[in-house]
């Protein structure tokens, strides 16, 4: 295992660009995605209303070596768009993704297909990672639809394994995964 050191994450997609948050992108649109219960619904996640000083406090958190918080801009006009959260165990060399489309014009826009396969790409073959999983909840079909697209295998389903923050109901969590040799193999078909 190598040794653990803070690289900045920078990928550009034909339509994107990908990097590390600063607290300097704590901004009235992140706010707003926060405090959006359509939004952060998907991620079982409450809205929260914040000051820009908590949510740059927040964004300050991810360390950049096993946490990452990674905004999705457009390449065009650098217009923040959304987030990557990674989590990076790196004595099993496993990684874990959830993806945030805050602004709403870029819903359905095929954001995440064109932007998760920089990551895929970057994790694996430059930081070492051996295996990567999704868990969205049984609810989110657009993210269920966007793991089947790339052809992520569903591991399993995990049975009213969390609780709604907003109405106390059991949900169901789906668990994908992509290894790096599937990748690899993925990327060789294409």
């Amino acid at each position: 295992m190598s040794v653990l050191r803070k690289r900045p994450v920078h990928l550009t997609t034909e339509r994107f660009l990908l990097r590390n948050l600063t607290a300097n992108d704590a901004s009235e649109r992140y706010l707003a995605w926060a405090a959006d219960a359509e939004v952060m619904g998907p991620l079982n996640v409450k809205p929260t209303r914040m000051a820009r000083e908590q949510l740059a406090a927040y964004i300050s958190g991810f360390d950049g070596i096993n946490r990452f918080l990674i905004g999705i801009f457009t390449r065009a006009d650098k217009l923040h768009i959304g987030f990557y959260m990674v989590e990076v165990d790196p004595v099993h060399q496993v990684a874990s993704f959830n993806v945030v489309i805050g602004d709403k014009d870029y819903w359905g826009k095929k954001v995440v297909l064109e932007t998760r396969e920089a990551l895929l790409e970057h994790f694996f073959e430059e930081r070492g990672i051996e295996k990567i999983i999704g868990q969205p909840l049984a609810r989110n079909i657009p993210a269920i639809f966007n793991y089947r697209a790339e052809g992520w295998r569903l591991e399993g389903v995990l049975k009213a394994h969390r609780k709604s923050m907003t109405d106390g109901r059991r949900l169901d969590q789906m668990q994908y995964a992509m290894l790096k040799s599937e990748w690899r193999a993925r990327r060789g078909a294409a």
